[in-house]
């Protein structure tokens, strides 16, 4: 405090040193929300073509509940149980992402995903090791098994440090309408200093949306174009999403595995340096006898 009060110029380098470290707080956030949208976006085209509902959204799922529950015939491979146990089995990972993270703080959604995680995974090697008739008739209840993992998700990218949805576009699409309002009514007598938090916002919802969109098209493609059953397409999703909430608990808490890794690093970076000025120095050529005798001259 008395740097800041005595030196106007250390008063500027350390705004400046809090707006970038700011910056760079936002800008990962803002990358690991915009992985996990290219993550659920494909998860939800291939379950959707898998189990003929979506894992990572209840939205749909809702409406096909109403809808069979009105007119059972209208969906005859499935019953409104169904669609009731996704709905039931998504809110049971929500609710043990909450327990985790009370009871290891900022860490929650990374220790719920290792059950939930394992389970999925299980659930691939099922369809991988049995054949597409028994698919069908017993397996398509796995679901169950498949949605906790992005209840989790959605709770710990909602209530955690970036307080963002990932699985879902609808809540970034009413805050572009609002940015657009607040930037047409600026004119008007809106604060101009909300407008940087405006543009925050509206990066990361950008970058949401074009996410969720390219995952959907990077599933569509996988099912479509390459030449694998889409049995196995799910394998990877649990080991994507598990390293992102160990991502996404590190931003609310560094991790002494990275900050082990960036000690290590620095230290490396700065015996190289050292090095690289102990060789400069050595270059440099020693004084002649004749020169330290003529300076000897000189100084006489």
């Amino acid at each position: 405090l008395l740097l800041l009060e005595s030196s106007p110029y250390f008063f500027l380098c350390f705004i400046w040193i809090m707006v970038s470290s700011e910056e760079w707080r936002f800008t990962k956030h803002a990358w690991i929300a915009t992985l996990f949208a290219v993550v659920t976006g494909y998860a939800d085209v291939v379950s959707l073509v898998r189990y003929q509902a979506f894992a990572s959204i209840l939205t749909g799922n809702a409406i096909w509940l109403g809808r069979v529950a009105i007119d059972p015939k209208s969906d005859d491979e499935h019953t409104g149980w169904y669609y009731v146990a996704i709905c039931a089995s998504f809110s049971l990972g929500s609710v043990l992402h909450r327990i985790c993270e009370l009871r290891w703080p900022n860490r929650g959604g990374s220790i719920a995903a290792i059950p939930l995680a394992t389970l999925m995974l299980l659930t691939e090697i099922a369809y991988m090791v049995t054949e597409c008739s028994f698919h069908e008739d017993y397996l398509r209840w796995t679901v169950v098994l498949v949605a906790p993992i992005f209840g989790v998700v959605a709770a710990a990218c909602s209530n955690g440090r970036m307080g963002t949805h990932t699985t879902m576009v609808t809540g970034h699409i009413l805050t572009l309408t609002q940015i657009a309002g607040n930037l047409l009514m600026a004119r008007f007598g809106y604060d101009p200093m909300k407008l940087h938090v405006d543009k925050r916002k509206s990066m990361m919802s950008i970058m949401v949306i074009a996410a969720t969109i390219a995952g959907a098209c990077l599933g569509s493609y996988a099912l479509v174009k390459v030449e694998v059953c889409h049995d196995v397409l799910l394998f990877p999703v649990p080991l994507l999403l598990y390293g992102l909430l160990w991502l996404h608990d590190h931003l609310a808490k560094p991790r002494s595995l990275i900050k082990r890794v960036q000690k290590k690093w620095r230290a490396h970076r700065q015996h190289s340096e050292v090095s690289e000025d102990i060789s400069v120095d050595s270059e440099d050529p020693a004084p002649s006898a004749e020169s330290s005798e003529d300076e000897d001259e000189d100084t006489a």
